[in-house]
């Protein structure tokens, strides 16, 4: 790859969301492997006002100063300027990588899959989330080389928490936990699960919703940068949507082809996973042995019941190794590599 490496950084607002450490975790792992930030120094201010203009004159100025014949690497979706970054190192003939976050088409569908997939192919190489977003994107004409992140990393200090208290498992959920975007939560007691119950971090909780004696048992909100150590359980759990017997709607649908940051973050917590089978990760979860994919959460109660503490200690073991990995940077930077 071309000596002269380079990526554009700008204010991250939500840095402590999910999408903003992903973010900040790919541009430490690409200045660790050689790429150089060219546009201001990062910001993670929270003004929405003085966040744009930093941006915009991020950009700008990175744009500027961009090599010819130089590799850039751009970070996908980047409101505004992914186009224009594009197009100025095109005309400077420079080697064009993009790392996919989110589909715009897919995901909140603000924009057209023809559109997006117009601004791919302008691209050299884009590094998608696994095998099926790259069956996908390619079923949709994508012509640039694609390449499989697999699983996005988790840069953080070493923490393992898995653990199962007694004779019952506990399941760690992190998240949105509102009622439009997983009410799937609050069915949970229904099913009067004896052999699990399951601790809630995130923002939108509504315990009003519970049944009495309920097996939810809410956390309270924590940064990105500070959950991966407040984690208490036996297992991540992935879901989303409105029902518990599968991943419905837009939610399921988007989950059959990306790679869901609280995969990472439960992964580097050292926590085994539990995930719907229909998820484009349950295959690398089972590959890896590092959890167990289901169909419906009305089946995890007796498949939990139905683990020994040896195939326990099995995915804990595998999740350590995973959780080495994703700590290190080692999928992104395995992925560049390849490029």
């Amino acid at each position: 790859m071309n000596k002269n490496k380079f990526f554009i950084t700008k204010n991250y607002k939500a840095q402590f969301t999910a999408a903003g450490k992903a973010k900040i975790d790919c541009e430490r792992t690409l200045e660790r492997i050689g790429f150089k930030n060219i546009g201001l120094p990062r910001t993670t201010l929270p003004n929405s006002i003085i966040g744009a203009i930093l941006t915009f004159f991020s950009t700008i100025i990175g744009l500027i100063r961009l090599k010819r014949k130089s590799t850039i690497c751009i970070q996908y979706p980047i409101k505004k300027y992914y186009n224009l970054i594009v197009k100025v190192a095109i005309i400077k003939e420079c080697k064009v990588i993009t790392v996919i976050h989110d589909l715009r088409s897919h995901r909140n569908k603000r924009l057209s899959t023809i559109t997006e997939i117009k601004s791919f192919n302008r691209n050299h190489v884009i590094i998608s989330h696994n095998e099926f977003m790259s069956k996908w994107l390619i079923e949709n004409k994508l012509k640039s080389k694609i390449l499989n992140l697999n699983i996005f990393d988790y840069l953080s200090v070493n923490s393992d928490k898995a653990e199962k208290k007694l004779n019952k498992f506990e399941l760690v959920f992190a998240g949105a936990l509102g009622i439009g975007k997983n009410g799937f939560i609050y069915d949970l007691d229904a099913i009067h699960p004896k052999n699990y119950a399951i601790n809630l971090y995130g923002v939108g909780f509504d315990k009003n919703e519970l049944q009495k004696n309920s097996i939810i048992n809410y956390k309270g909100f924590f940064r990105a940068d500070e959950v991966v150590n407040e984690l208490q359980g036996s297992f991540g759990l992935v879901w989303d949507g409105q029902s518990i017997e599968e991943c419905s709607g837009n939610f399921g649908e988007y989950l059959k082809i990306n790679n869901p940051h609280k995969t990472s973050l439960y992964l580097r917590a050292g926590l085994p996973i539990i995930i719907w089978d229909k998820a484009a990760l349950a295959k690398f979860i089972t590959d890896n042995k590092v959890g167990i994919a289901i169909s419906s959460l009305k089946d995890l109660d007796k498949i939990l019941k139905n683990i020994d503490r040896e195939q326990y200690q099995e995915m804990i073991n595998n999740s350590k190794i995973i959780s080495k990995k994703i700590g290190s940077g080692y999928y992104l930077e395995s992925a560049i590599k390849q490029c």
